[in-house]
């Protein structure tokens, strides 16, 4: 029986796991942490978002520049794949009002209790936590630091999936990088991707806005326009309308020092209704009260107009109220980042993700260096990569 070590307990290695033991291999999971999938846990705390319903050619989009690779992996291991895959789990899945797809019932912590079951009741499974991957050695062999003590484990076969360099405090910080660029394995720098922003408020701003929502509204950046929602922070503005742009709006601070996004506080309203709206408003009420109560805005809301634009006339609010500029001046750190830019460029890796120089080496999930925001991209991203890996082990033998 051919034996496979995957590296790193989340999704991508816990699904590797779940496909190569019902293809006949023999698995040993390796984690750092005390627990599988970490990051998992935390980021379906407020609701697992597995990945989206639209159409796949649109889906792809969103890997840009890496449309093309990921067209084909998304396209072999779908959506629809993913959500069986649930089903076979014995979860239940939905398609919310955005396209966006997540469990009926039950919260990440059952499905990943689900998940593992699932994989001790294969007796050719075994977990190994508290492994600290250390280094590449040969071709066949990689090194764990247990306990302050190497060890060297040999295999057929490798998967790594120790993710990006994003929450810390899930295990996920990226150091394994320095291993794989001292074994000559090129890689790009990690950058934060669905982050915050950062501008600076004043104090009175910030003593009122409290981590302020702005519910439906529509973002626009460099000509791209997005539906969503954004958080008002002590520090800037984050969210997922934020996310959705955010690499683009990266870039151009890293590149300029600065960029300028578009708010559109009202994208159901054309400008003509916004005026009829506020025309309708007694004349002699304060410009707040006008605002508020013509615009249904909560009074942060004005306070941020205020904030932005402080000597506000009412014949300037309709246009203020569908472009609202906004400036942005920093990347919020890393470590605050839902996922990351940076990892093992896909010129180190063959089109079934194997590393040129390694056979039977395998990169996977977040460890490579793409993009995609948050909306199940990224989730979704990760079966799939997990997909391409092990279907490429099981045609090697």
């Amino acid at each position: 029986m051919k034996k496979v070590v995957i590296i790193g307990g989340g999704p991508a290695g816990l699904f590797s796991a779940y496909l190569l033991l019902k293809k006949g291999f023999k698995v040993e999971l390796y984690d750092h942490s005390s627990g599988f999938g970490k990051k998992f846990l935390v980021a379906g705390n407020g609701g697992l978002n597995l990945t989206h319903s639209e159409e796949l050619s649109r889906f792809s989009q969103k890997y840009n520049p890496h449309e093309k690779f990921f067209s084909e992996m998304i396209n072999e291991f779908t959506p629809e794949d993913l959500r069986e895959f649930c089903t076979d789990l014995g979860v239940e899945t939905f398609v919310g009002s955005s396209g966006r797809i997540f469990p009926k019932k039950l919260k990440a912590a059952e499905i990943l209790i689900s998940w593992l079951k699932a994989l001790k009741e294969n007796p050719h499974f075994s977990q190994h936590l508290g492994h600290h991957f250390n280094s590449l050695k040969e071709m066949a062999k990689v090194e764990f630091l247990v306990e302050e003590k190497t060890l060297e484990v040999e295999a057929d076969f490798f998967i790594f999936a120790m993710g990006g360099a994003s929450w810390g405090k899930t295990g996920s910080k990226g150091d394994w990088a320095p291993s794989f660029i001292k074994a000559g394995i090129k890689l790009a720098p990690f950058l934060p991707m669905n982050c915050g922003f950062e501008r600076s408020w004043s104090e009175f701003f910030i003593k009122k806005i409290d981590y302020t929502a702005l519910k439906n509204i529509a973002l626009e950046f460099n000509g791209v326009k997005v539906r969503g929602e954004a958080m008002l922070t002590p520090f800037g503005i984050e969210g997922g309308g934020i996310y959705a742009l955010s690499k683009a709006i990266r870039d151009e601070i890293l590149e300029k020092g600065s960029s300028e996004i578009s708010l559109d506080l009202k994208p159901d309203l054309s400008l003509r209704e916004i005026e009829k709206k506020l025309g309708a408003q007694p004349a002699k009420a304060s410009l707040s009260n006008i605002v508020r109560k013509a615009l249904g805005f909560e009074a942060e809301v004005f306070i941020l107009l205020k904030e932005l634009y402080p000597n506000l006339k009412k014949e300037e609010v309709p246009q203020i109220v569908k472009g609202l500029k906004l400036s942005l001046k920093g990347i919020r750190p890393i470590d605050e980042a839902i996922s990351t830019s940076g990892g093992v460029l896909f010129s180190e890796v063959t089109s079934s993700l194997e590393l040129k120089e390694r056979p039977g080496n395998y990169v996977i999930g977040e460890m490579l260096d793409f993009d995609a925001p948050t909306g199940g991209y990224l989730l979704q991203g990760c079966f799939s990569t997990a997909y391409r890996a092990v279907k490429s082990i099981g045609l090697h033998t």
